[in-house]
């Protein structure tokens, strides 16, 4: 009876010290889009977090767990009122020694902090997880989807996708109406990413941008181009409807020859916008900004 009793307790202890190591961690072990540390087990509760990423930031905002951020990089404007959050630094050379002073349950980054600070706060027993860039609306959601399992918000990120899957089929349902209207042109546009003296720049194949213009519907002249690049000749060549570029650039590009010469100045078709690289739900209200500007 008593070796009985002995085995009972052993297995119960074990359950026990089982069920609360499950507890302990969430079950996160990495995959496509991300990567933990493997030294340091994400937990299952994670209310002190130091976020190095403009992105996670504002998704965290989102999920409406903007109180436990004790920390974001000086990028980190968005919404307004994370800005009376302390900052560490920069997105790719954050204060590693500011970082370890938090003591933050979770420090979450992309893949623009070299692996070097990713092995230094693995090593100061901190747990990490670094999200990869995406150049698909996709990639966005996925994100979305693994920080609603992080701060157990399944249910707010959930929602979050699904609307903004909902808002991007009636913008697809509209622009095709359009299209079909204007049988079958799609506007063609250019974004302004660098230009002048300096050379031109914009975003061209395997880009988020292009990805959001497409949904957008519209048909991005710089769509094949490799590397950022895309010469004047190029852009004169295929004249764009419309052109987009930072509100801060517009007054100065429609001043500068020889984009002053361009058709969409001439008409006025060169429109401000901010925001384009956010790859968060603010990316949706993008899109339907753009497919209301060109049709």
């Amino acid at each position: 009876m008593k070796k009985v009793i002995y085995i009972s307790l052993c297995v119960f202890v074990f359950l026990a010290l089982f069920s609360c190591r499950k507890e302990a961690s969430t079950p996160l072990i990495g995959a496509d889009n991300y990567v933990v540390s493997k030294k340091n087990p994400i937990k299952k509760h994670n209310t002190r977090i130091v976020s190095v990423s403009t992105q996670i930031t504002e998704i965290i905002c989102d999920l409406g767990c903007e109180d436990r951020l004790v920390a974001r990089t000086d990028f980190c404007d968005y919404p307004p009122s994370i800005k009376k959050i302390q900052s560490i630094g920069g997105v790719s050379n954050p204060n590693i020694e500011k970082i370890i002073s938090l003591k933050p349950d979770v420090v979450i980054t992309s893949s623009m902090m070299p692996k070097k600070l990713f092995t230094q706060l693995e090593d100061a027993g901190l747990s990490v997880i670094s999200f990869r860039e995406s150049n698909k609306i996709e990639g966005m959601y996925k994100v979305i989807s693994i920080l609603g399992t992080l701060l157990e918000r399944k249910a707010q990120a959930d929602s979050i996708i699904k609307d903004c899957q909902q808002r991007l089929k009636k913008v697809a349902e509209i622009s095709q109406q359009m299209q079909e209207a204007k049988q079958g042109n799609k506007p063609k546009v250019y974004y302004v990413v660098g230009y002048g003296a300096s050379g031109d720049f914009s975003s061209g194949k395997d880009t988020y941008i292009d990805e959001i213009f497409t949904l957008a519907g519209a048909d991005n002249i710089a769509k094949n181009s490799l590397n950022w690049t895309f010469t004047k000749e190029q852009i004169f060549k295929n004249e764009p409807d419309y052109i987009f570029i930072r509100k801060a650039d517009v007054e100065n590009f429609c001043n500068t020859s020889p984009y002053n010469q361009l058709k969409a100045v001439k008409n006025h078709r060169v429109i401000g916008i901010d925001g384009l690289d956010s790859q968060t739900p603010r990316t949706i209200s993008l899109v339907e900004f753009i497919a209301k500007t060109i049709y």
